[in-house]
């Protein structure tokens, strides 16, 4: 916009010095279409309306121009209110909301939730379902019966009763750390005051999914739990009928049973995956109803009276069925899950960074693996 300025105060400083020395008609008129095509510029480059005055116009209506370009000789003096600059000789900008931005560029409020809304999270369940108890020791130690008692005999009077006998077995189980961290700036955390409390939450749920999944499958090794389905006794599939048919309800049955049959405690719940659990839940009989219940009541998940916990943190088409009691099996939690704040890693504290962790400890004490049964809904009988 200044050099289009510049540009026409050239021309009107040519234009004043060629009559001024009375320039031929020719000249005149060549100055003349430079004010006309500067005039022309200027409406392109300004925003304003096209009902305003131009600056043709403005020097058209002008009486000493008029004269000038008569007599050809004289000088004059152009004087342009505030309004009239404004309007001829400023650009305009449209705003626009594009042209403004919101968010971080932007300069438009916004009405935004609080809060921060968190990424789809499961229901963790699997831990409702055992017993637990604290324990102030690194390692927990169990005694269990490796050889039982025999059967008493009947005796008859007088005579020699029959001596009995049993051995115990002594088991360990080492109390392990399940933990995650996560590294941030302290002005983030200033900055965006939900992102502190997200975190807060968010760390010990991943925490605490971590030990949902070694409770069920924790093979021992290394520094993992030793879970549920490891231990477990494998699905006796001979106890299927391929001549009478069989479903997966059938299996739940009849692992039922081999339980039982084993004189093991009573099971309380069956783990499965949603896919299962829905797959027996939309089941019909003959005439299209459903065998477990209407659809349009609130049925408790349950299973020849087994509480039925439906997780994906066990594979589909596998199942597991036990006892919560704490003689078949028991948590024991050394430390309660702990999130800590702190600049003591490396060089966080001069880059004015924090760690954020979330821990616990605890282990799995298994006394009865007998009492669980394991196995999958698409084994045939044997």
């Amino acid at each position: 916009m200044s050099e289009l300025n510049l540009e026409l105060k050239s021309a009107m400083t040519e234009l004043k010095s060629a009559i001024a020395n009375a320039c031929p008609k020719s000249t005149v008129e060549k100055l003349q279409k430079q004010v006309d095509a500067l005039d022309v510029k200027l409406a392109d480059k300004t925003g304003y309306d096209s009902g305003g005055t131009a600056l043709i116009d403005q020097l058209r209506s002008n009486d000493d121009v008029n004269r000038l370009l008569r007599d050809k000789k004289g000088s004059i003096f152009l004087n342009f209110d505030a309004k009239t600059t404004r309007e001829i000789l400023q650009t305009k900008t449209v705003l626009t909301s594009t042209g403004q931005g919101f968010q971080t560029t932007g300069v438009l409020p916004l009405d935004r939730i609080p809060g921060i809304t968190p990424e789809p999270r499961q229901t963790l369940s699997v831990r409702d379902i055992l017993s637990a108890a604290p324990t102030s020791m690194a390692a927990v130690d169990f005694i269990r019966v490796s050889t039982p008692l025999g059967i008493a005999s009947p005796v008859a009077e007088a005579s020699v009763k029959p001596e009995n006998a049993l051995t115990f077995t002594s088991s360990s189980e080492k109390v392990r750390t399940i933990a995650t961290w996560l590294p941030a700036t302290r002005q983030i955390l200033d900055d965006i005051v939900e992102l502190n409390g997200f975190l807060l939450s968010s760390l010990p749920y991943y925490v605490n999914l971590e030990e949902e999944l070694q409770l069920l499958s924790g093979d021992g090794t290394g520094e993992n739990l030793h879970g549920l389905i490891t231990q477990a006794t494998a699905f006796s599939t001979s106890l299927l009928s391929a001549a009478s048919g069989w479903n997966k309800i059938d299996i739940v049955g009849r692992a039922i049973q081999q339980i039982t049959a084993a004189k093991e405690l009573d099971p309380t719940f069956i783990v499965m995956h949603p896919n299962d659990w829905f797959g027996m839940r939309l089941t019909k009989d003959s005439y299209g109803r459903y065998i477990l219940g209407d659809p349009q009541t609130n049925v408790t998940p349950m299973l020849f009276g087994l509480t039925v916990v439906y997780t994906t943190s066990i594979a589909s088409g596998t199942f597991l069925i036990g006892s919560g009691s704490p003689i078949a099996s028991q948590i024991r939690d050394r430390m309660e899950m702990q999130v800590e704040i702190s600049t003591s890693h490396s060089d966080f504290f001069v880059r004015n960074q924090v760690a954020i962790r979330a821990e616990k400890r605890l282990c799995l004490v298994v006394k009865r693996p007998a009492s669980y049964i394991t196995g999958t809904f698409s084994q045939s009988p044997a």
